[in-house]
């Protein structure tokens, strides 16, 4: 599948491995957690720089984000203890940083962090980071498991059976159901997205028959070939408002 491609199945591929979350702060740290696990990945937290290193003596992180400054080390000097650990030298590192303190974030690069990452940020800009830092197959845009009801091909899939759209992003969705069309079918869709109904015309990408895999739903995934810049909009901020429901701000 090409990195931008829309849908995936619901098998979440972050789930084998977990991120480290760094802050002292209370609130920044359950904020960025917690968009971490709406991406489905796997979470450890730390609330300082020693409580880190004892977690990854134990379990190395595919990826660790940090703050600028914690309450017992400055951002620059835990990473260097970081990257004096030979199992931990090759994880990213990202530090979450303040706007105003560009000469800090300057460090923190110096001392081995992958990039840096300016607070408050919005959560494309966190998922994207990630994609690039540990995904084989980096994807740009957010997508979320759901369970909207879809028109294909002039046919109401039937939720009440468990047929729906269960995964959407801004270019694409999959579509759980039993009776999936072959690959490269053309197909008009309908959504209907918070009591609004959007329409797209869409091409078969990738399609599951029942049985075929036991680990991917039956179904088939399905790409925008035409779609109105307002309805793609529609879907990128309802897709956002539902990954940070409830969390605050970063």
């Amino acid at each position: 599948m090409a990195p931008n491609s829309p849908a995936v199945a619901s098998r979440p591929a972050g789930r084998r491995r977990f991120l480290l979350v760094v802050d002292s702060d209370i609130k920044k740290l359950f904020y960025t957690a917690t968009l971490l696990q709406r991406f489905q990945y796997n979470i450890w937290t730390a609330h300082s720089a020693a409580e880190a290193l004892e977690m990854a003596a134990v379990a190395v992180p595919a990826l660790i984000f940090t703050a600028q400054f914690l309450d017992d080390l400055p951002g620059r000097e835990f990473i260097q203890q970081l990257k004096r650990i030979d199992r931990i030298r090759p994880v990213p590192i990202v530090v979450l940083t303040d706007k105003s303190d560009r000469a800090n974030e300057k460090d923190c690069l110096f001392a081995g962090a992958l990039t840096c990452l300016s607070m408050p940020f919005e959560a494309e800009d966190l998922y994207r980071v990630i994609q690039v830092a540990v995904e084989p197959l980096p994807r740009m845009n957010l997508r979320i498991n759901t369970n909207l009801s879809v028109t294909v091909n002039s046919q109401t899939v039937q939720c009440a059976e468990g047929e729906c759209a269960s995964v959407l992003s801004e270019h694409g969705l999959y579509v759980r159901t039993l009776d999936p069309f072959p690959l490269n079918a053309r197909l008009p869709v309908q959504i209907n997205l918070a009591g609004k109904a959007i329409a797209a015309d869409t091409v078969v990408i990738y399609s599951h028959q029942a049985g075929s895999d036991p680990q991917d739903e039956p179904g088939m995934g399905l790409q925008f070939t035409q779609i109105s810049r307002e309805d793609q909009k529609r879907i990128r901020l309802f897709i956002r408002d539902e990954i940070t429901r409830d969390i605050g701000t970063g």
